[in-house]
């Protein structure tokens, strides 16, 4: 495992000064790793290509060329051959819930497994060791049978007696759940909410399903997972494994509870957290402004080796292009206009959190919240002293043309789901709703980047996939992942200079990381992975077949492909 970064400060600080103006100079003492005979994609503008780079005590000591290199080794130098690799920085996820993807580990799977028979027999047996009133989760059904109403309540009830069940789909957005579970999701909605569309029913009946959407399933979803510190602590264990065998050595929690929280404090005080992790704090709305005093306490006691947490998480507006994102101009599907949090509380609130110092992660998803948030925050930045602020909207998926020169203007990052960019079926659905203007204008990445704005890249994991060449390879080409097809909207590819950067420097500055990683620069901790082809000369469609060799964070291998 990674040591502590307080023993490393030192050497951090010391080795930057000793070099400040060589070019990549050699440092005194040997190097414990040297990689070399390859392709290095430094990341550096200044250097973006190298051949050789030394670590010492987790600590990169030089980078250069395969000839001075030789001064770092001796008999007890680790050489590794980068060969027709690349050697590069880490990848750094900035939109992912680890803590909450991990626990998936932990229910029962439900993938590939076929309907209803396979499915029934695995939760019946899934149940069986369960304690009476513990929750019955599962996870990975085949999202279809979530459609529409749904395969029924009684059904799940017959094989889930006395455990309240949750059970998601391979998307996660909706959930099948029993009659237990649905007593607890109608005691704590509104009734506009149990009349609303996130409560199915059937259409001639009007009896409830059992497919819960949205709100309904936010309920449920809190309640279901709240794990203890034992299980929350192996989720992030093997979300960890899980993002390391990727290439990521830092993640942004994009949601953090308090009980998430705790645990990743914990983890990084025991020496056991083998991701750098900068965490949201969820922001409740109906908590209003006390959560204040208890998160500047937490943001004051995050301050271990690699997890820091000086970030609120704000929902402006749904999660779906399909009738709950907020927009500009009513959907053509049901003339609705989405739903909204905080409305014209929004710039108090935005005013309130920016003035205490926090960074604000923004979940904004249609075209209206991104202009919300943006407006709060030039609010926030007329109102209160001057600071370095690192304020992103997430998702973005919808931005009007007014507001793409905005981000660079106020300073803003612009967090992107690359994977959501090719036309899926439910891009299909969402276009439908949309119409075909708002349609076109989806997954705006090239006038992003063209605009001026800071880009970085996250995966929503668990939504879809963590990989980040995956992702990459989406916003390369905008075509479907496996078979290809035509693009979607070329116009808006980006390169993959441009990506590489999102997932790397963009992202370790959005975190506060860039004195320490996101790069490869003397001084700079050896957070770095080997891959077994250089991207650069990969065919764009194939960038997700691509394996990771090895991880290292802080020079300590958490990582290896062939172990």
């Amino acid at each position: 495992m990674p040591g502590l970064f307080s023993l490393r400060v030192l050497p951090v600080v010391f080795l930057a000064w000793i070099v400040q103006g060589c070019d990549r100079a050699p440092t005194t003492g040997y190097a414990d790793i040297v990689f070399k005979s390859g392709a290095v994609y430094t990341l550096d503008s200044q250097k973006p290509w190298a051949e050789a780079v030394a670590v010492k005590d987790g600590v990169i000591t030089y980078v250069g060329d395969e000839a001075g290199v030789s001064a770092h080794i001796n008999q007890e130098t680790e050489v590794i051959s980068i060969g027709e690799g690349m050697l590069m920085p880490g990848f750094h996820d900035a939109h992912m819930h680890p803590m909450a993807a991990g626990t998936t580990y932990l229910r029962c799977p439900l993938d590939g497994l076929s309907w209803p028979d396979e499915v029934l027999r695995r939760l019946s047996e899934c149940e069986q060791p369960l304690e009476k009133g513990e929750w019955l989760r599962a996870t990975g059904l085949e999202s279809s049978i979530l459609e529409r109403q749904g395969p029924g309540m009684k059904l799940l009830d017959d094989v889930s007696a006395g455990h309240p069940a949750l059970i998601t789909g391979q998307h996660g957005f909706d959930a099948w759940v029993n009659s237990d579970a649905m007593k607890i999701a109608q005691a704590e909605a509104t009734q506009d909410q149990l009349a609303g569309e996130a409560f199915v029913r059937e259409p001639e009946s009007g009896e409830l399903t059992g497919v819960l959407r949205q709100k309904a399933f936010s309920i449920v979803w809190r309640q279901a997972t709240q794990y203890s510190q034992r299980a929350l602590l192996e989720g992030l264990r093997l979300a960890s494994q899980y993002a390391n065998s990727l290439g990521i050595t830092s993640a942004s929690e994009s949601a953090a509870f308090p009980d998430h929280w705790k645990a990743y404090r914990q983890a990084d005080q025991a020496g056991e957290m083998t991701l750098r992790v900068q965490a949201a704090l969820r922001w409740e709305p109906e908590m209003g402004k006390d959560q204040l005093v208890a998160f500047e306490k937490m943001r004051e006691q995050a301050n271990g080796p690699l997890f820091k947490s000086n970030t609120i998480k704000l929902f402006i507006d749904g999660d779906s292009l399909f009738s709950d994102a907020s927009v500009l101009d009513p959907y053509e599907s049901d003339g609705g206009f989405g739903f909204s949090n905080y409305e014209e509380q929004l710039p108090g609130l935005v005013t309130f959190l920016d003035s205490a110092g926090f960074d604000l992660h923004m979940h904004a998803y249609g075209d209206r919240a991104v202009r919300n948030a943006l407006d709060a925050i030039e609010i926030a930045i007329r109102t209160n002293p001057p600071r370095e602020r690192r304020h992103q909207l997430a998702h973005i998926a919808l931005v009007h043309a007014d507001d793409l020169p905005r981000f660079e203007e106020l300073g803003v990052t612009a967090n992107i789901q690359p994977l959501w960019a090719w036309m899926s079926d439910e891009r299909r659905e969402e276009c439908e709703g949309l119409g075909q203007a708002r349609c076109d204008r989806l997954f705006q990445f090239r006038d992003l980047f063209d605009s001026g704005a800071r880009v970085v890249a996250g995966s929503d994991w668990i939504s879809e996939s963590m990989s980040p060449l995956y992702n990459i390879q989406i916003a390369l080409t905008r075509q479907p992942p496996g078979e290809g097809g035509p693009p979607w909207h070329p116009e808006q590819r980006v390169t993959l200079e441009e990506m590489l950067s999102a997932y790397t420097i963009n992202a370790a500055w959005q975190a506060g990381q860039e004195d320490v990683s996101g790069s490869i620069e003397v001084g700079k901790a050896a957070d770095l992975i080997v891959l077994d082809r250089n991207l650069f000369e990969v065919n764009p469609m194939q960038l997700k077949d691509v394996r990771v060799l090895r991880t290292f964070l802080e020079g300590e291998k958490v990582y290896s492909l062939h172990q």
